[in-house]
């Protein structure tokens, strides 16, 4: 058997690792044959390997419309340029102001007083309303004299409902039943009923020396209260209306009183009306008393023929005066 063989071997082993070992000490690689890429090295990246796509944009969802703020309700003022009669009262309507927030509605507004007695305007209240929306709300009238024939200023105060309108309000003065003002707030005309003058003139002699002259005459559409030489209107159903006879009484004896004690008229339909104010007037000698008032109520409209009597009561005398309402 040969021998030799296995030393060859172990020779080229021992050459390979000397080999080896001296490429690492130098930091030189080693130098390797060279290997072909598999076919699976070379293969297109897997799908799960590719780049993630793009994302979709975001949908953004459209903003909701801002709510409308609700209007908050602010005083308002309102211009008027009104004019009525009633009860008594030059009434002239200027204006006035409404707050929805308080609820308070203030009318402005100036009377004239046509009475022969001082009144305060409070007096008023009673008959004044605000009519809206089918209801009727009481309104007050600020206190103040109102001296015979001036004019004061004073508010009609109320409170209306929360929803009041002012245009669809009517300012009123009397009740349905009765002669009525009426104030529209949204500016339309005012309607009133307004004193009449009459042609009613003369002089009715109560026995020798008293007398009664009628100096003026009206036709009014109200009552009246009081005293002949001072007196108010008022009120008085729409069916009625008053004459009013302003004048004087004299006595001319120069030794004895005289006493008026009747005035009163009769009436087309035939029956009798007798003066509020009473027709009474004490008279000294020679004594005048002027301006003083007889007020008849009779129907309405007024017209026809009529009979004014008075009676002095110391002489028993009898004046009598006819006269036509046309």
């Amino acid at each position: 058997m040969s021998t030799r063989r296995p030393l060859a071997n172990s020779a080229v082993i021992g050459l390979i690792s000397l080999t080896m070992l001296v490429s690492a000490c130098s930091g030189s690689p080693a130098t390797t044959s060279s290997v072909a890429p598999s076919a699976s090295d070379t293969a297109s990246p897997s799908p799960s390997a590719s780049a993630s796509p793009s994302p979709s944009p975001s949908v953004k969802p459209s903003p909701s419309p801002s709510p409308t703020p609700t209007p908050v309700p602010t005083p308002s003022a309102f211009t008027l340029n009104s004019q009525v009669w009633w009860s008594g009262y030059e009434i002239s309507v200027t204006g006035g102001t409404y707050d929805p927030r308080k609820h308070n509605l203030n009318i402005n507004a100036t009377f004239k007083n046509t009475s022969t007695q001082q009144v305060d305007a409070s007096s008023l209240s009673n008959g004044v309303k605000i009519v809206w929306n089918g209801q009727f709300l009481p309104g007050y009238v600020s206190q103040g004299p109102i001296p015979v024939g001036a004019t004061a200023s004073a508010q009609i105060q109320l409170q209306p409902p929360a929803d009041f309108v002012v245009d669809d309000a009517v300012l009123t003065f009397g009740q349905p039943s009765e002669h009525q003002a009426l104030v529209p707030l949204n500016g339309t005309p005012a309607t009133s009923e307004q004193p009449t003058t009459l042609a009613i003139k003369g002089a009715l002699k109560m026995g020798k020396f008293v007398t009664f002259t009628i100096s003026r005459s009206l036709l009014v559409p109200a009552s009246c209260s009081g005293y002949p030489e001072r007196f108010k209107y008022g009120v008085i159903n729409k069916d009625q209306v008053s004459i009013v006879l302003f004048g004087q009484a004299t006595n001319a004896d120069t030794l004895n009183y005289a006493q008026i004690d009747q005035g009163y008229i009769n009436i087309p339909d035939g029956t009798t009306a007798v003066s509020n104010p009473t027709a009474g007037w004490s008279l000294a000698p020679k004594a005048t008393l002027r301006d003083q008032a007889m007020c008849f109520p009779i129907p309405a409209p007024g017209t026809g023929s009529y009979k004014l009597t008075m009676h002095e009561s110391r002489s028993k005398g009898i004046g009598i005066l006819p006269f036509v309402l046309p």
